[in-house]
């Protein structure tokens, strides 16, 4: 009995702490500190990021768009970001390739961050507002810019982040990819700036509610739209106003 009894002890013990040991390394999207392959049949079940220079572990929300990828809506709905020492909150860039990230519409509101540079674009319908601590439209009209009509679901996915915490969110491109609707509400950045970059859109529409400074006077842009961003039509309504986001 007391040879019966060890042994299922020790089985038990066992058992408990493999199912322990998958569960605290499990990433279920979207959770931070992992990057997820959206696109691939597993793409809510995320990978561990590295740790940090420092070994602090990474809470960063990696998005890996996955090479012909398609998403009818990729939604990211009250985050909240910042973590001391990094440069970007918000990041789209490639991975691999030479890819572009392909959206129908482009949906920013009530977004806050220190900074935001968007370059190496294309988009047809160029609506912002808000306010910020100085700003440079120095977008390049083209009236060759095609809008993207992408309406078809077939096929596609749906994913959002919603009401969570982390580092920062990046959203990296293995390839062409397509999106339907690209919404943020309520992202707020506390550390870091909004850097975007290989995106062709047919609409970006930034509302009335948005912020983003860094405190420095209207008289040094810190939301910047380059002369690599393209563009068919744009109203630009932003207020320059001292402003401070942290």
């Amino acid at each position: 009995m007391g040879t019966v009894v060890m042994s299922a002890s020790v089985v038990g013990t066992g058992m408990w702490l493999a199912i322990k040991d998958v569960v605290s390394s499990s990433y279920d999207w979207p959770k931070a500190g992992a990057s997820y392959a959206l696109g691939s049949p597993l793409g809510t079940m995320g990978e561990q990021l590295d740790n940090y220079e420092d070994e602090t572990p990474s809470q960063t929300l990696q998005i890996n768009l996955a090479a012909g990828v398609r998403i009818s809506t990729l939604t990211f709905e009250n985050l909240n970001m910042g973590r001391t020492g990094l440069t970007d909150c918000v990041v789209v860039q490639r991975g691999a390739g030479t890819g572009y990230l392909y959206v129908n519409d482009i949906i920013m509101t009530a977004v806050s961050a220190p900074s935001l540079d968007w370059a190496n674009s294309e988009i047809g319908t160029l609506t912002i507002g808000g306010q910020t601590d100085g700003h440079t439209f120095g977008a390049t009209i083209d009236s060759t810019i095609a809008d993207q009509v992408i309406v078809s679901t077939r096929g596609s996915g749906t994913f959002e982040a919603k009401n969570t915490s982390v580092d920062r969110l990046i959203l990296s491109l293995a390839g062409d990819a397509t999106v339907g609707t690209l919404s943020f509400t309520d992202v707020a950045c506390s550390v870091g700036g909004w850097n975007i970059d290989y995106v062709k859109a047919s609409t970006l529409t930034q509302d009335a509610t948005s912020r983003f400074g860094t405190g420095n006077g209207i008289n040094s842009a810190d939301y910047v739209l380059q002369s690599t961003l393209s563009y068919r039509s744009a109203t630009d309504t932003i207020v320059d106003t001292p402003i401070k986001v942290q």
